[in-house]
């Protein structure tokens, strides 16, 4: 009642103390709740009776209520028995001709059924975020970081889950198969890039951001493939510098070639001279790349296998062929000529990764084999050490 406006409040703090009491509660005391939830149940159910019934005299107590039940239902089920009578009634409420608070009873009843299907978010809300439920602000725009510094900007809602912006940032890249999209996943880096962690699909995303800030304000948001089998779209921009800013710095290292008893062919000579053009035709430049350019371009260990003026006169010979090409099409082009070593070199590291933080002191990532799904190596991370188990 004191949140709704019913009781005497004690200022804008009160009401945010009153949203913390209604969802630490349930939160932090499952002793207290028991086998059929009734102190959830408890809750949803007065203040149920309070929007039915209300008769206050304030305009405002009816608003309040119902971006209370907003909360509420973000981060907590009801019991399997009221279930089905709190999602009729979200559902007449958001579906009766001319009702009043339509939008936000159809956003209550989204609210619940994730939170049946996903657990409901566990990290109580930051001041920040309950001020802006308070005035009925519901989402927030997040930046998500693709390889090689590109931005993307997702609407993130109270209930947005990971596996929501994977789907999201995969549509922008023509990615619709449900096998595409599993390859790719959200990390969170904190500690100016110190701590990497995957994110649990089914996390909720203002939970991550939440605890996050606590750690690190300047925390971000990486955006990353990591299974790599299902064919590339050459064809979508974002697809190819995404997948090209990736690789690249590994290619540039020397760990996506393979040299035979430490030996270059002259195929290989002319692949590695071709793939050096087509980077320095990315970056729109059509000029010959200098000695220093070059160095950067090619692997140190390979650089080194000829004379620099050799790799100048040989790049050379390929920079004629790939003027015509624009920067996306050069980007395209490296990919489709390292494409076919990154399967097999990329498939057997990464293959399945799984993470089964949730927020649990350790995260267990699990490696299969493709094609056999034998479960082959066992990786345990914590803060403080790492175990790394085989499997026979």
């Amino acid at each position: 009642m004191r949140f709704m406006g019913d009781s005497p409040p004690r200022g804008l703090t009160d009401f945010l103390i009153c949203v913390c009491v209604c969802v630490c509660v349930c939160v932090s005391s499952p002793q207290l709740i028991g086998e059929f939830t009734l102190m959830r149940d408890e809750a949803y159910c007065q203040l149920l009776k309070q929007l039915t019934t209300n008769t206050s005299s304030k305009p405002e107590s009816c608003q309040r209520g119902w971006r209370l039940l907003y909360i509420l239902t973000a981060f907590h089920r009801c019991s399997e028995v009221l279930k089905p009578f709190l999602l009729k009634y979200l559902q007449q409420a958001s579906r009766s001709a001319g009702a009043q608070y339509q939008g936000i009873a159809k956003a209550c009843e989204q609210n619940l059924k994730k939170t049946f299907q996903y657990g409901g978010r566990i990290i109580p809300p930051n001041s920040m975020e309950l001020k802006a439920m308070m005035a009925g602000r519901s989402s927030k725009r997040q930046l998500f970081l693709f390889p090689g510094g590109i931005e993307r900007h997702v609407k993130i809602k109270t209930c947005s889950v990971a596996l929501e912006v994977i789907e999201e940032l995969c549509y922008e890249m023509g990615l619709h198969r449900l096998e595409a999209m599993e390859e790719y996943a959200i990390f969170l880096v904190t500690n100016r890039g110190q701590n990497v962690r995957p994110l649990n699909k089914h996390e909720y995303i203002l939970d991550v951001a939440t605890e996050a800030e606590l750690v690190d304000t300047n925390y971000s948001f990486w955006f990353r493939r990591v299974v790599w089998t299902q064919p590339l779209k050459f064809e979508n921009e974002l697809c190819v510098a995404m997948h090209y800013n990736q690789i690249l710095p590994d290619y540039r290292k020397g760990l996506l070639n393979v040299l035979p008893h430490g030996k270059v062919s002259d195929q290989q000579f002319h692949q590695i001279t071709k793939l050096a053009a087509l980077q320095h035709r990315a970056k729109d430049i059509i000029f010959i790349p200098s000695i220093h350019e070059l160095s950067e371009y090619i692997a140190a260990p390979l650089f080194k296998k000829q004379p620099p003026q050799q790799w100048v006169t040989m790049v050379t010979q390929h920079m004629q062929q790939v003027q015509t090409l624009n920067p996306h099409q050069a980007r395209a082009q490296f990919l489709g000529k390292k494409l076919h070593q990154l399967h097999h070199l990329l498939r057997p590291l990464y293959c399945c990764c799984q993470s089964t933080w949730s927020p649990l002191p350790a995260q267990k990532y699990t490696c299969k084999e493709p094609h056999t799904h034998t479960f082959t190596h066992t990786l345990t991370i914590n803060r403080h050490r790492y175990d790394s188990t085989h499997r026979d």
